[in-house]
């Protein structure tokens, strides 16, 4: 039996409480603005960083921290984002299937922007592992959507698939530049051995508050009278940041360890958890149209991880 390594955990891990925050957060969607949404993800997730982040100074001491792990943090802050926003207005431009076949080119993105530019090269059954994970993360969502929806249809690139892949090419450059900004403080720390977990919780802190800062400013002055919904929806906002820290720390922390590809292919076991969770929740009965891509999904796992 194949023993599971850190990262692999880690990547499970993440994708399940990213699926609990994304159930919490459509939850209370159709109550308070996106970007207030977006907001409370970052908020209620900071008290969390910056307690992960006290422990490991009172254990390692304060870090010595470059300018340019703060360059990486901020450009990993302002992708991600401007990746959520041209994700919305995806969705807004066009069809469902349209929008998330670009937007889940994603995986197959990172692996070639890995190879390309910053010398992450996957082995031959790991990037087939990655493909087969993207073709059934697309089977899935596409027979989520509609029976009747074709692949012709869905892979025209209209605006909406034009916004869904920016929303792509941004998220992997997010991915690279908080494994940037982990290696950088690990090479700046002696005391910070590559692939501990104090470079990834120093990275998500100072990430998270470059964030929540954004956007408060950006909804002071656009949306002020949206924060008094937070008093009204305070405690569902607590479930998205809170599951939005350990997702994080999982990603952040994940791809210190391995390529992001391979963090990215194993990740998409959410699309399983999301599954169910709309079968056992939500009573959906699509279970049937969507075993062929749970079946692909499954299968790029297991090459990723022979890989």
């Amino acid at each position: 039996m194949m023993d599971l390594e850190l990262w692999v955990v880690l990547a499970i891990g993440a994708a399940l409480a990213q699926t609990v925050r994304n159930s919490v957060a459509q939850s209370v969607a159709f109550h308070i603005p996106a970007v207030l949404n977006s907001w409370a993800r970052f908020t209620f997730c900071l008290p969390w960083t910056a307690l992960a982040c006290l422990i490991v100074v009172l254990q390692l001491g304060v870090p010595r921290l470059p300018l340019a792990f703060f360059g990486y943090c901020l450009a990993t802050a302002l992708t991600q984002l401007l990746g959520n926003v041209a994700l919305i207005a995806a969705f807004r431009a066009g069809g469902f299937g349209e929008a998330i076949v670009f937007h889940k080119l994603e995986v197959l993105l990172t692996a070639i922007a890995g190879a390309l530019f910053f010398g992450e090269t996957p082995s031959s059954l790991g990037t087939l592992g990655i493909v087969i994970c993207a073709a059934g993360v697309l089977l899935v969502n596409l027979q989520r959507e509609s029976e009747n929806l074709r692949w012709t249809r869905a892979l025209q690139l209209g605006r909406s698939g034009m916004l869904a892949l920016l929303c792509a090419t941004l998220l992997v450059g997010a991915s690279f530049a908080l494994k940037a900004a982990n290696t950088v403080i690990t090479q700046a720390n002696a005391s910070i051995a590559p692939g501990d977990i104090a470079a990834p919780i120093q990275t998500l802190f100072h990430t998270t508050w470059i964030e929540v800062a954004l956007l408060t400013l950006w909804i002071a002055r656009r949306e002020p009278a949206s924060f008094a919904k937070v008093a009204v929806h305070w405690q569902r906002m607590a479930w998205i940041g809170s599951t939005s820290f350990i997702a994080s720390l999982g990603w952040f922390w994940a791809f210190s360890l391995t390529l992001v590809a391979y963090v990215k292919a194993v990740g998409q076991i959410e699309v399983l958890f999301a599954v169910a969770l709309g079968i056992r929740v939500l009573q959906e009965k699509a279970l049937v149209r969507q075993l062929p891509g749970i079946a692909f999904v499954m299968a790029g796992i297991v090459l990723v991880l022979l890989g």
